[in-house]
């Protein structure tokens, strides 16, 4: 699956592009100038925002970042995945150990929501073109977790990076009982049902 003009991922994640690459989607990586914040704002600054629309938000702000100063036909891609709990605080990225541990502890029996921005732009020559945005949620649920599971888990170090601070196909191969309500892929962070929409849509595809 290659659109036209070609795909180019926003992103610098070995997640999204490991989605990519299994969906047979062509594509190059490129990381965007624009870093997304690891701790998302209190939800009393969202105003009448949720967090739908800031992962969106974030997400066109790395596809625009990137589209500056591009002279070539391209197809931009960009995601941003952020976690919200069961009172719509928002959840971003662990600073550190202890607050990754805090993160998942928060997790254990109860259900939270992950929300991916993700944002379409078809770039012209002249750098001019259109973008289709949009977030996608998903319930996740977890189960009891051992004391002894969590700490293996946060020596590894892999919760370094990730919202919630933990990756979902990684925790339920080691065993983890996590279940989702939606599309998984928006968990890993790229909805790949709506990818695979917008990609065979008319307006990336050329016709």
């Amino acid at each position: 699956m290659s659109p036209k003009p070609p795909l180019i991922l926003a992103s610098q994640s070995p997640r999204r592009a490991q989605l990519l690459r299994e969906a047979g989607v062509v594509f190059e990586q490129r990381s965007p100038p624009f870093a997304d914040p690891d701790q998302p704002p209190d939800r009393s600054v969202l105003f009448n925002s949720g967090p739908g629309e800031y992962a969106q938000a974030l997400a066109l702000q790395k596809a625009d970042s990137l589209a500056r100063g591009m002279r070539e036909e391209a197809t931009i891609l960009a995601a941003d995945t952020i976690c919200a709990d069961d009172q719509g605080n928002l959840i971003g990225k662990p600073k550190d150990r202890d607050h990754a541990e805090q993160m998942i502890r928060s997790f254990v029996n109860t259900r939270h929501e992950v929300i991916t921005g993700v944002v379409m732009m078809v770039l012209n020559k002249s750098g001019q073109g259109s973008f289709i945005a949009d977030s996608v949620s998903a319930a996740v649920h977890f189960g009891s977790i051992a004391d002894r599971q969590l700490g293996d888990y946060l020596a590894t170090d892999d919760w370094r990076g990730k919202a919630g601070g933990y990756n979902l196909f990684d925790r339920q191969a080691a065993g983890w009982p996590i279940t989702v309500e939606g599309d998984p892929t928006t968990v890993v962070g790229l909805p790949m049902r709506w990818v695979r929409q917008m990609l065979d849509s008319s307006l990336l595809s050329g016709g």
